[in-house]
């Protein structure tokens, strides 16, 4: 890099002007990348990818899929996440001279994504499986389980969308991501693909099945926690049947608002605890129709806001509280712990924008 000094006068002042000029190939906007490189090697990253991937271009191919995925892992982790922006790294010669030969082009990596057959897509499962056991090291853990959905809407045809809820931008056409994660820690156990006209409960406890084989051994699953669009009698009872505490937020069903009624007219048997200025617990043990056994739910009030000095405001229920309902077989909690634990779900939102935005998903 050269660098000259021009000096000049602007409104009576003496101003410096610095131009820089960068005319060799030793500057690069990826130096850190050496530390992410020395990692990959010391777990044998590419050994893992190669030893899965069972789809090979031919011989004479200039890179093999192992060899191009590698390089767009290294490009999303850089930041450059769209496929025309992954040719800055071909331009990097830091970038290159770390790799130690050429690197694909955006193109190669476009056709490698349309060549794959859909059998790669459990094998990119298994790679994730074999990282995550290398990571456990062969240690027990118990784990608490994350789950939660989201929609990636489309501005374009692409295969496999359709109209389905969409907060954001209603009637267009999107695609629905199921997501598991580990609490915590955040490690990304699996994600699904699927229709944007899918609900959230629509395949979903084989999509838990899948999350169950895709830990290590040696990971037990402790607490599942989950929204309201998946609360369903048969994903309790498959929680039971597994030992799993969970923790779940009830739809807004009309048993659920009787409960809520029928606590609200004994206030002398239950008391409500009041967790700070907005918020206040409460629970019951209630049997919904369906169920075979009452069981443990935690009822969250939340004070709405007080209308401006002036206005009327009629003396109901519903014109001053807002009701929420957790159903859990945690029994060690109290009512407000439990609320908090439910909390803890909420990250998973950030966790969502992450993937999405920062990796491309």
């Amino acid at each position: 890099m050269s660098l000259t000094l021009n000096l000049t006068k602007e409104k009576g002042f003496s101003k410096y002007i610095l131009p820089a000029t960068f005319d060799n190939f030793t500057v690069s906007n990826n130096v850190t990348f050496t530390y992410i490189q020395a990692f990959k090697e010391k777990i044998g990253f590419n050994k893992i990818l190669s030893s899965i991937l069972s789809f090979k271009k031919a011989p004479n191919a200039v890179f093999q899929p192992a060899e191009i995925i590698d390089f767009m892992i290294d490009s999303v982790i850089q930041g450059n996440t769209r496929f025309l922006h992954m040719d800055q790294l071909r331009y990097d010669n830091a970038y290159t001279e770390i790799k130690g030969h050429k690197v694909p082009s955006e193109k190669v990596c476009r056709d490698l994504i349309k060549a794959m057959p859909e059998s790669s897509l459990e094998e990119l499962r298994l790679i994730n499986k074999t990282l995550l056991s290398l990571q456990s090291k062969g240690t027990k853990r118990e784990v608490i389980m994350n789950f939660d959905d989201t929609v990636c809407t489309i501005f374009g045809e692409q295969e496999g969308a359709s109209v389905g809820y969409n907060p954001r931008y209603h009637g267009r056409p999107s695609f629905k991501e199921k997501i598991g994660i580990i609490a915590n820690t955040d490690e990304l156990v699996n994600v699904t693909l699927e229709e944007g006209k899918h609900h959230t409960n629509h395949g979903f406890l084989d999509f838990v099945k899948s999350c169950e084989e895709q830990l290590p051994e040696n990971w037990i699953i402790k607490r599942v926690r989950v929204d309201r669009g998946a609360f369903d009698y048969d994903n309790i009872l498959y929680f039971e049947s597994k030992g799993y505490e969970y923790v779940m937020k009830a739809k807004n069903q009309a048993w659920i608002r009787c409960f809520i009624d029928y606590v609200n007219q004994r206030e002398h048997l239950y008391t409500w605890t009041e967790i700070d200025k907005t918020f206040s617990v409460n629970e019951i043990y209630a049997k919904m129709p369906k169920w075979d056994k009452a069981r443990r739910i935690v009822i969250i009030r939340k004070k709405l806001p007080q209308p401006k000095t002036g206005q009327i405001c009629m003396d109901i229920d519903e014109f001053k509280y807002e009701y929420q309902a957790i159903v859990t077989n945690i029994e060690y909690m109290t009512p407000e712990e439990i609320f908090h634990e439910y909390n803890q779900r909420c990250d998973i939102e950030n966790k969502i924008d992450e993937l999405k935005e920062g990796f491309a998903f």
